[in-house]
């Protein structure tokens, strides 16, 4: 069984607003990954629940959680403390970035379950890190390069 797929926030971010520049390479994409689990951070949601709420409004916001929680493909991450730990020591590494909390849950979930998948649209940061357990992410949707 392949392993799951760490979401970051654009791509949750782009599924639900149409005027995003990625809407149509992230809904395309997840219909090509429409038999893979999804596997979202919980820090990644309160980023993307942050931008629902303040250009979509609070029902979008609502809408998004429930949608969310009834499909079979994705599962909520929640870090445990040596999550942290590690996170604490990846935004340290790209300070001069800066990474934020969000990707770095991203990169410790990522490394945690040993998966090298992750959907993001956020190449600037993530085709560059250097993740412990291989030499770089595969990232999707690839057509957002």
């Amino acid at each position: 069984m392949a392993r799951p797929i760490v979401v970051d926030a654009g791509p949750l971010i782009a599924m639900v607003s149409r005027k995003d520049d990625h809407h149509q390479a992230v809904v395309a994409w997840l219909e090509t990954a429409a038999t893979r689990d999804l596997l979202v951070p919980s820090l990644v949601l309160t980023e993307v629940c942050h931008y629902i709420e303040k250009y979509l409004g609070g029902e979008a916001e609502a809408a998004f959680i429930e949608g969310l929680m009834r499909s079979p493909q994705f599962a909520i991450y929640h870090p445990m403390d040596d999550d942290f730990r590690r996170m604490a020591v990846l935004m340290r590494q790209y300070s001069d970035w800066p990474l934020g909390l969000a990707d770095a849950a991203v990169v410790a979930t990522a490394e945690r379950l040993k998966t090298v998948e992750v959907a993001t649209v956020d190449r600037r940061h993530f085709e560059h890190i250097k993740p412990v357990h291989v030499s770089h992410f595969t990232l999707y949707p690839e057509t957002t390069r």
